[in-house]
């Protein structure tokens, strides 16, 4: 008798631990550079990226992730890690924005991780910008968004 309640009670807590893994979770990050007085920007990210013109001074990115068979400790866990940190520097006249942690691969169970990324970046209207993801390389300019 007792052991068929703990049963019940393993398969009940069982069944809503992996309801809970089979959720898709999502999380936006934002960083906001100061492009220390550079009107080009570089963005090296891989993902869709989303251009959008603003009034401020500064240049804003929204980084939304959403993981596939994960759990919200998983995503905190990952972003405290570093995988979401965005990095900004001046190179050569050029601001260049990139986020080395998503160039590493994370196994969960020996599977790769699933995760969507996508990037919507505010910039100030005189600034352009090129998106470069490894494989091609796109620019806006504040008059043709």
């Amino acid at each position: 008798m007792m052991s068929s309640r703990l049963l019940m009670l393993l398969l009940v807590l069982w069944g809503s631990t992996a309801g809970l893994l089979g959720q898709s979770i999502e999380k936006t990050f934002i960083r906001s550079f100061n492009l220390q007085g550079a009107s080009d920007v570089t963005l090296q990210l891989q993902g869709p990226v989303e251009v959008q013109t603003w009034s401020e001074d500064i240049l804003r990115v929204q980084m939304t992730v959403q993981l596939h068979h994960g759990s919200e400790a998983m995503l905190r866990s990952l972003a405290q890690a570093g995988r979401y940190n965005l990095h900004g520097y001046l190179e050569q006249g050029r601001f260049l924005i990139e986020a080395p942690g998503l160039a590493r691969e994370v196994l969960i169970n020996g599977q790769p991780l699933t995760e969507q990324i996508a990037f919507t970046v505010f910039a100030p209207e005189n600034v352009q910008i090129t998106v470069e993801d490894g494989t091609s390389a796109a620019a806006f300019l504040p008059n043709n968004l």
